[in-house]
């Protein structure tokens, strides 16, 4: 009997010891870091301590993501700085109502119009120019519409819809929607019917759902070429025209929306983005695998730097154009648009300061196309699909409206005393009907 109360004391002290030992770790102090991520060890560029362990959400449109230029970028910015990035890659409008909504702290997006209806909202408090591409007029190479040999976008969809042939569109409020939209409205066009595929869907689905149905669509460039690397079959069948041409812009989003927002770091991520070396890596993204930069960086460092070179557009798109009821359609580089006779005009500009601006007189440049008798109005097209329009003959007398030159390159309307809704920035076309 003695025996087995000796063998019951040794076994409950050995659970006792047991137990204790389990509970152990417990009573410790809590790691400050999560177990998995060790000490920091030497880098070429280690992060500061204070910025270890932040994250900052970037709204974006799924064109940087499914480029690859997220991923070439971010790692850089992630080693240097110890800010994680948090991607949300959707349409630019998606992402900018991310930002309205206050659940991201910084957007890079590709719809200037909705970029600049943003900011005069309230909703960023900050906006720079990143980098621009094109679009371009996708479609299968037996090209069943004809398009291949359209001189301009809204041609190509002309005869897409005249065929008429499948054309799948993103339908997302995207950069790229919004674009297709601003055509088919250049092109007096509704799409609707059988042959027009609202997919609602980003733009990698769209190229995928594009081939396997020989369909019609239009893509980044940046986009298309990278798919084109995983075997994508679509063709090129129209480029160059000045409307198709995509800059990009960086947004600090308002903090005043959200108390996570972290207006610093979006700050110090678009000091980093818009940087010179930054902006020389974006110049080098693609060359290796396609020959050209699949972005051309448009910051103001990166112009600063390069004065000599074309900053706004490259020179197949840097045109001004007069379209229409006109005898003669014109076409103007920027340069040879410098060299007409300008004026100075001063405007109130969007902070309510009164500015000076130098351009050509709109009359002039309507003078040297002729517009038709029947021409009533002019309509001003920007480069991101924006428009706004005015009466033909209001246009022509007004001795103090203005294309001006705008600092980055390109053009401006400039109207004073009219609403702010036409004074359109980036505008690549004065379309007479």
């Amino acid at each position: 009997m003695n025996k087995q109360v000796f063998r019951l004391i040794c076994i409950l002290m050995l659970l006792a010891m047991f137990a204790t030992a389990c509970a152990a770790p417990a009573a410790t102090t809590a790691p400050t870091q999560p177990p998995t991520q060790a000490p920091p060890t030497a880098a070429p560029t280690q992060a500061p301590p204070e910025e270890a362990g932040k994250k900052i959400i970037l709204a974006t449109t799924t064109s940087t993501q499914d480029s690859g230029l997220l991923d070439y970028l971010l790692p850089d910015y992630e080693a240097e700085t110890g800010v994680k990035v948090e991607v949300i890659a959707v349409g630019t409008g998606q992402a900018i109502k991310l930002g309205e909504d206050g659940n991201a702290d910084v957007l890079l997006v590709h719809a200037r119009s909705q970029e600049d209806a943003f900011m005069d909202a309230g909703h960023g408090v900050r906006r720079e120019d990143v980098m621009y591409n094109d679009f371009v007029v996708l479609g299968p190479e037996a090209d069943p519409a004809g398009v291949k040999g359209s001189t301009t976008a809204v041609e190509a969809f002309q005869k897409i819809a005249a065929a008429p042939a499948t054309f799948i569109s993103r339908g997302d409020k995207s950069g790229t929607h919004t674009k297709e939209l601003a055509i088919w409205k250049a092109a007096s066009i509704e799409p609707a019917g059988d042959w027009y595929v609202s997919s609602g869907q980003g733009m990698g689905e769209v190229l995928t759902m594009s081939e396997e149905q020989q369909a019609y669509t239009l893509s980044d460039r940046a986009t298309y070429l990278a798919r084109t690397k995983q075997g994508l079959k679509l063709v090129v069948l129209m480029d160059g025209d000045p409307i198709l041409f995509n800059p990009y812009g960086v947004i600090a989003v308002d903090p005043s929306k959200n108390p996570n927002i972290h207006l610093d770091l979006a700050n110090q991520f678009i000091d980093w983005l818009i940087s010179l070396p930054v902006q020389e890596k974006i110049a080098e993204f693609g060359k290796a695998d396609f020959g050209q930069s699949l972005f051309i960086p448009d910051s103001p460092a990166w112009r600063e730097a390069h004065p000599a070179e074309p900053t706004a557009a490259p020179a197949a798109m840097a045109a001004l154009k007069v379209t229409g009821k006109v005898t003669n359609e014109m076409a103007w580089s920027e340069d040879e648009v410098k060299a007409m006779t300008t004026i100075d005009v001063e405007a109130t500009n969007k902070q309510g300061a009164t500015e000076t601006y130098t351009g050509v007189l709109i009359a002039d440049l309507l003078n040297l196309a002729a517009p038709l008798p029947e021409a009533a109005k002019v309509v001003f097209v920007a480069d991101d699909g924006f428009t706004a329009e005015a009466t033909l003959a209001e246009v022509l007398a007004c001795t103090n409206c203005i294309v001006s030159f705008r600092s980055q390159g390109g053009f401006s309307i400039v109207m004073p005393g009219y609403p702010g809704s036409m004074q359109v920035k980036g505008v690549i076309e004065l379309r007479v009907e």
